[in-house]
């Protein structure tokens, strides 16, 4: 992997104001409360703590039976919601509690909108197989439908980077296209806000690997990628470029162990419903399976 420092207009520094913390009271949901806490910390920003509930099914009754029961449902909600609020992991920050009924993809992408949200933090249970098929992923869904970044914490997830996160090592992969050429100024400047680097690798297939000359046939792929993104490398920021074989969900997570990273940026592409729910992508695949976080900004 060869490394470059370029000299380029500053890029302005990355404002999180309002983080939207989504959660549905699991365990895998309280393991990304830290992180809500210490990006918050670092800055400066208000956090409105969310969760949106589906009414649970009950049994035939008096016809105001579904009122009574709904309005214990909300109440239960609100009170675990003040407990969360309450934690000694969010005390001294602004905080705004919501409590909604209703798509928990949908009312989401409601509240980002009206809140000018800058971050959504959340996390998945991993459904994978049938269950994904059936129920979809609200994870998957929402990084591929918001506007805003989406920071989102998987069921594999390290209790140390969880109370110890930065931006000071990112690894942002690319599939060489325009959205993520357009996506990667934003990582880039994440890094360098904390004098940090970021590694960008492009995955090829794996069969283009048994050649044992492919390191040396790609490499004037990797050149061409280090001569498009380099320019975009912001001063305080050190930059690499790999050229790497395998399925490329499965080697963005062991790249991603073997440099120690504290973070997986990845620019995703805007999807039909269809597919958000039919087909575990690139990205989400990396959600699953990483020991750190992810965060993925849809290109406009």
């Amino acid at each position: 992997m060869s490394a470059i420092q370029i000299a380029v207009p500053r890029i302005p520094a990355t404002q999180i104001k309002r983080i939207l913390f989504a959660t549905d009271f699991s365990e895998a949901s309280r393991k990304a409360l830290p992180l809500v806490a210490a990006i918050a910390r670092k800055y400066g920003s208000e956090i409105y703590l969310a969760n949106i509930w589906f009414p649970l099914p009950y049994t035939m009754g008096s016809p105001d039976v579904p009122t009574t029961f709904e309005a214990e449902q909300h109440k239960d909600a609100l009170e675990r919601m003040r407990k969360i609020a309450e934690s000694h992991e969010l005390a001294g920050f602004p905080k705004t509690v919501i409590v909604e009924q209703g798509d928990v993809g949908e009312e989401i992408e409601t509240l980002v909108r009206k809140q000018n949200v800058d971050l959504v933090v959340l996390s998945t249970h991993g459904r994978t197989g049938w269950k994904h098929v059936l129920m979809g992923s609200v994870a998957e869904y929402l990084l591929r439908k918001l506007t805003c970044p989406v920071l989102t914490v998987g069921p594999r997830l390290s209790e140390g980077l969880s109370h110890e996160f930065a931006f000071r090592r990112i690894l942002f992969p690319t599939d060489l296209s325009a959205e993520a050429r357009e996506l990667f100024p934003y990582f880039a400047s994440l890094a360098a806000q904390e004098g940090g680097d970021i590694a960008v690798v492009h995955v090829l297939p794996e069969e283009t690997g048994v050649n044992p000359d492919a390191a040396t046939l790609a490499e004037p792929l990797r050149k061409d990628m280090e001569s498009v993104y380099s320019r975009y490398v912001p001063i305080g920021c050190r930059a690499e470029f790999a050229i790497t074989f395998g399925d490329p969900a499965t080697r963005i997570v062991d790249l991603a162990l073997a440099r120690n990273v504290g973070l997986i940026g990845m620019g995703v592409r805007h999807a039909s419903e269809v597919v958000t729910h039919f087909q575990n992508t690139i990205a989400y695949g990396v959600v699953l399976r990483a020991t750190c976080p992810v965060l993925t900004y849809r290109a406009k």
